[in-house]
């Protein structure tokens, strides 16, 4: 094989016995004459190690990286590291890709040279309600070649816009380029890694075609409710997201120009976090958290980025309930 795949797919396994047969049985059906897979066991102790080693014959080009359990992030870079691919993916174990995706996304990133090719996808639920297209074909349609900022801008507008590497494929020496890392230990460290990564590539396209789905577990963290140490954790991951996404607006001023939604994405994430601190029922936990949002400068960081009379109203009126709490 070549020392040069098209394609490196970075694997990140935590504790995936439930899902890895299903994942690498639709690798092979890709078809793909050059791909690399880079599988990191970030810490398994379940039989991961056993199906990875199983699969690992049944692939040319296959590499398995063992390391201390780090998160998703850490698993990442750790692949990333090594990755030899023209273009690099990192697809989730747990969801479902369909035969053709990597072949289409390639065909149009290597006929336009492309930083990012994206697709659509598919949320499938497992409680029963209907399958629906991640990004609704009315909010988002196929695109030509655009600037990153450009098409980052129309999607944040669709307000249907779904920040995760999954759906892509990125040129690898764009991000060797631009030296793009995951955070490490941060819950949807998704969000400010599509952010810079768009707002600085030169050539995107997007094909309205469904080609993963997404699988929406009811008893996932994600999905299940919350205990007030829960919420407060979320809170502290979302406060870290707003510091990096105004740390990016910072550092791409002219980008950002062209990107106001960029502004709105803080703000909207900021209401998050408000949300997250209203449902806290614990009082001095409540305090706690309302305290450190003004201490690290969040309120102050969310209130500057709102756009428009309806979001600050909204602001507005959670404003004096904050106050009321550390009061």
């Amino acid at each position: 094989m070549s020392d040069s795949p098209q394609l490196s797919l970075i694997i990140a396994v935590y504790n995936g016995e439930k899902f890895l047969s299903t994942f690498f049985d639709s690798i092979k059906n890709q078809h793909l004459s050059h791909v690399e897979l880079i599988v990191v066991n970030d810490g398994s102790t379940d039989g991961s190690a056993d199906i990875i080693e199983r699969y690992a014959q049944q692939f040319s080009d296959f590499t398995v990286l063992n390391q201390e359990n780090g998160g998703v992030s850490a698993a990442r870079n750790t692949g990333l590291a090594v990755a030899r691919g023209q273009y690099v993916a990192f697809p989730d174990i747990d969801d479902v890709i369909y035969p053709g995706m990597y072949n289409r996304l390639l065909e149009i990133a290597l006929q336009n040279d492309l930083d990012v090719a994206t697709c659509n996808g598919t949320y499938i639920y497992d409680d029963g309600r209907p399958a629906k297209k991640i990004f609704p074909s009315d909010r988002l349609s196929s695109t030509g070649v655009l600037e990153g900022p450009v098409w980052l801008e129309m999607a944040l507008r669709s307000r249907k816009f779904l920040h995760v590497t999954w759906l892509n494929i990125y040129r690898h020496d764009f991000i060797k380029e631009h030296g793009f890392r995951f955070e490490p230990g941060l819950r949807h460290q998704d969000i400010p890694w599509t952010t810079e990564l768009l707002l600085t590539a030169k050539r995107v396209q997007y094909v309205d075609e469904a080609l993963y789905d997404y699988l929406i577990h009811s008893a996932s963290v994600s999905h299940t409710p919350g205990t007030d140490d829960t919420r407060m954790r979320s809170s502290r991951h979302y406060m870290k997201i707003l510091e990096m996404l105004n740390d990016i607006n910072r550092r791409y001023p002219e980008q950002v120009k062209r990107v106001p939604s960029c502004h709105w994405q803080i703000a909207k994430e900021g209401l998050g976090i408000l949300h997250s601190i209203n449902n806290i029922e614990d009082p001095a936990k409540k305090r706690e958290i309302t305290q450190e949002l003004f201490d690290r400068g969040i309120w102050s960081m969310i209130w500057k980025n709102a756009r428009g009379f309806k979001l600050r109203w909204r602001l507005g009126r959670r404003y004096f309930r904050l106050k009321k709490i550390i009061s």
